[in-house]
């Protein structure tokens, strides 16, 4: 572990941007595993023994808990991704020479596509909870 230490007693940056990064890779897996769960709240149907209305109020109670979570990892992924994206370019280990144009510097279609899938979540989302409403009025 001292190969990755400088003379201040400092881990070197690129060290802690690999440690940043296997973060960010731990909160993608967490990001899949909370859309997962929350995909299985929407398609749960309530137990015959239980009150409906207060089922439905818990389940999106819980389904939004985790749609708050599953967003601020979306927040804490992208940010972290910018930021390499952002050191490497300008550390010049992504190349902007006279014969390479990068793709994310002069191209808006990634997030325009991102948009795109997010618009649609959303409409999705609120769809989903348009239906839990209605099936709560009953």
């Amino acid at each position: 572990m001292s190969q990755y230490i400088d003379e201040e007693g400092c881990m070197a940056e690129s060290t802690m941007r690999i440690k940043d990064l296997a973060q960010a890779e731990k909160k993608l897996v967490l990001l899949l595993e909370t859309a997962a769960e929350a995909i299985s709240i929407l398609s749960d149907e309530a137990p015959a023994d239980q009150d409906t209305n207060a089922f439905i109020h818990d389940r999106a109670d819980q389904f939004h808990e985790l749609a708050k979570r599953y967003f601020a990892l979306v927040n804490d992924i992208q940010f972290a991704l910018r930021s390499h994206t952002h050191y490497l370019t300008e550390e010049a280990s992504i190349t902007s020479s006279a014969n390479k144009i990068i793709p994310f510097k002069n191209s808006v279609l990634g997030q325009y596509k991102e948009l795109e899938i997010w618009t649609d979540a959303i409409q999705t989302i609120s769809q989903r909870i348009a239906e839990i409403k209605s099936i709560a009025t009953e």
